[in-house]
């Protein structure tokens, strides 16, 4: 059994790893206040400021303080008001002290720098993104339930979907799943997508591009025009599945497609071409091929199969990224993406999807979110079959 809130250990080693870190690049302090940071390190959601330094933990909430004081092991203390920060750095010692910029607004960004004024600031936003990048096994066990239970929604789900039904109606029947195994309906981004549990797009229409970044578009509806929409589901179409399992916080990406009655031909070839594609990209999923080469090696494998005016491309407008990260949230770091020259590491979880945009006829691809080990790569989206026909009966 999975705990569903980090236990202590994993908290201070994650700390421990910070400390490290904030060593390497000379601060003597990180000041944190993303509320994800907050959760990541002290294992509540808060508004918060966390203040760490090699000696000290100060955990000053703003809200809520009784309900962080049981779901943290670290004591929190009330703080009401950001003109005391300058004192308790100063009593701390710090003179050099890291903040996201990366997650802070302007305005909230000029705030602590006039507050904060005689201190030097600097931006911890990509320490904190490597730290996170590598999961460790309790992090990994989160991952892999989301997709146990992703598969396990789906698995009842599918067999209520039937020909007639809107993408909104036949994604609800998987979301219903996903609320009843514990899935909160939301999706968090780090790049500012916008949705739910994920996508379900049908037919000519999945190929509609959107304001998003994803790897596949559709219609949506008037005021959100990206995803599932009111249109009818055919039989015989591509049906894509793009959704997100969840577990304590942690979430896993996975594709799927479904047709109902028999697929032609066309479609046929193509599910084959996304499936070679597939295996092109996990092969490259090992420790120290960079995030660039795995793009590079699935656009030349479009290419070699005739497909690279489709590859990840809304009509003329394309998207230049074939996986990412996936962890607290759903679009991490690194993505798969060119002149991304992270290189992969064992422990890093990886979304792993390659799709094809064809006018006329859809969008068709698979995605799969692996754990990449020293010599191997565990793949947590666990639901089989990757295409699945559905009876019109």
């Amino acid at each position: 059994m999975v705990p569903e809130r980090p236990p202590r250990p994993e908290l201070e080693a994650r700390l421990f790893s910070l400390r490290e870190a904030l060593r390497d690049s000379g601060l003597e302090g990180a000041l944190l206040t993303h509320p994800l940071s907050i959760f990541y390190f002290t294992g509540a959601f808060a508004r918060a400021h966390l203040l760490v330094t090699e000696r000290q933990l100060r955990f000053l909430v703003f809200r809520p303080l009784e309900r962080v004081r049981r779901e943290s092991p670290f004591p929190a203390e009330p703080f009401r008001s950001l003109k005391g920060l300058p004192g308790l750095l100063r009593e701390a010692g710090l003179r050099r002290v890291g903040l996201e910029f990366a997650s802070l607004s302007h305005r909230d960004f000029l705030r602590y720098q006039d507050l904060l004024q005689d201190f030097e600031l600097s931006d911890l936003s990509g320490i904190i993104s490597s730290l996170r990048q590598i999961k460790s096994p309790y992090e990994r066990a989160c991952l892999r339930e989301a997709g146990r239970r992703l598969a396990e929604a789906l698995s009842a789900a599918l067999p209520r979907l039937k020909p007639g039904m809107t993408e909104l109606e036949a994604l609800a029947e998987i979301e219903t799943e996903l609320r009843r195994r514990g899935h909160p309906g939301l999706v968090r981004s780090a790049r500012g997508n916008e949705f739910a549990t994920g996508l379900l797009v049908s037919g000519p229409e999945a190929v509609e591009p959107t304001y998003m970044v994803a790897g596949e578009g559709g219609r949506g509806v008037p005021g959100f025009p990206s995803g599932a929409s009111l249109k009818e589901i055919r039989p015989g179409e591509p049906v894509l599945v793009d959704v997100a399992g969840y577990f304590a916080g942690y979430y896993v990406d996975q594709t799927r497609m479904l047709v109902f009655g028999k697929p032609s031909r066309e479609v046929q070839e193509y599910l084959e071409i996304a499936e070679a594609l597939m295996a092109t990209g996990k092969r490259l999923l090992r420790p120290g091929v960079s995030a660039e080469e795995v793009y590079y090696a699935l656009f030349g494998e479009a290419e070699r199969l005739g497909v690279s005016e489709f590859f990840m491309r809304h009509g003329e407008e394309g998207v230049n990224f074939v996986g990412h990260g996936v962890g607290l949230c759903v679009d991490e770091d690194p993505p798969l993406a060119p002149g991304v020259k992270t290189p992969l590491r064992a422990g890093m979880c990886l979304a792993l999807e390659p799709k094809l945009h064809i006018p006329g006829l859809g969008v068709i691809g698979f995605e799969d979110t692996w754990s990449l080990e020293e010599d191997s790569a565990e793949k947590l989206t666990v639901f089989l079959p990757k295409f699945k026909i559905i009876s019109c009966q």
